[in-house]
């Protein structure tokens, strides 16, 4: 009668394998989320993340997460749209309801929701609260010192025998 959830699990076979299935999403040191109201306009939110060197803004309603505005959003919706930008608000053109994460939860889990939902940033909320997001160049950037790290360390081994 023993719970079965757990017999499928993958199992780590490298350090690079380890540190994805076991590491969280805190390590990848979050950048701070920058927001704005859902009635703000998309040019506001456009000169916003081109000051800032952001792909997304969260958009917030009575100060809870609403949705999100990625520079998808930008090209795809508003600009297409063929309105002025400072005419269309936020709220008209965000992705609604986006997936989020807490800090906590594992980097494998987090490339999961970004491959299988095909996104980008994903939010991270700690009791309701918006406390950073993360972008799929943050997850690639820590693979990469993963990567340096485990050649660096065969390679020391490598030199010593």
């Amino acid at each position: 009668m023993a719970p079965l959830m757990k017999l499928d699990v993958p199992q780590p076979k490298s350090g690079l394998q380890e540190r994805l299935m076991e590491d969280s999403i805190s390590v990848l040191q979050p950048a701070q989320a920058i927001s704005l109201s859902a009635d703000a306009s998309v040019q506001e939110a456009a000169a916003m993340m081109k000051d800032r060197h952001v792909g997304c803004i969260l958009v917030l309603k009575n100060g809870q997460l609403a949705g999100i505005f990625s520079e998808r959003d930008l090209l795809l919706k508003a600009v297409g749209s063929g309105r002025p930008l400072e005419q269309i608000q936020l709220s008209e053109v965000m992705t609604p309801k986006p997936i989020t994460l807490s800090p906590e939860h594992s980097i494998r889990f987090a490339l999961h929701e970004m491959a299988v939902g095909g996104f980008r940033h994903i939010p991270l909320l700690r009791n309701q609260e918006a406390v950073g997001i993360i972008s799929a160049r943050d997850v690639i950037g820590y693979l990469c010192q993963q990567i340096e790290h485990t050649e660096g360390s065969v390679a020391a081994v490598n030199a010593n025998h």
